[in-house]
């Protein structure tokens, strides 16, 4: 895009990658799940193919997303959850959020 910096670019990419957790964190709640970063990077449809490099690459695949997300908590637009079963750590929009996105319809 003409006249559009690298920077503001980027913003742009957050705001939507914000809005696509915060969507997909909507409907879970809908259905009264608590999901996890890999789950919400799979309904999403963000970035989480393995790559090279070693490490911890399952935990790298999701990056994209726990890093919105901490951004998103510090926000006080979502908070930690126990997903079942097995108690696994997961999110969920907070009280505040969900009463502003509740009536959100999805078009699709």
């Amino acid at each position: 895009m003409v006249g559009i910096r690298p920077r503001q670019m980027a913003r742009l990419g957050e705001f939507h990658l914000e809005e696509a957790i915060l969507d997909v964190l909507l409907d879970a709640q809908h259905g009264n799940e608590c999901i996890g970063a890999a789950e919400i990077s799979r309904r999403a449809g963000i970035f989480r193919e393995g790559g090279g490099g070693g490490g911890n690459v399952a935990a790298m695949n999701d990056a994209i997303v726990t890093g919105m997300l901490i951004k998103l908590f510090n926000a006080n637009k979502v908070e930690r959850c126990e997903q079942t079963p097995g108690g696994r750590g997961g999110w969920k929009l907070t009280d505040a959020e969900f009463e502003r996105r509740r009536d959100d319809v999805r078009l699709d």
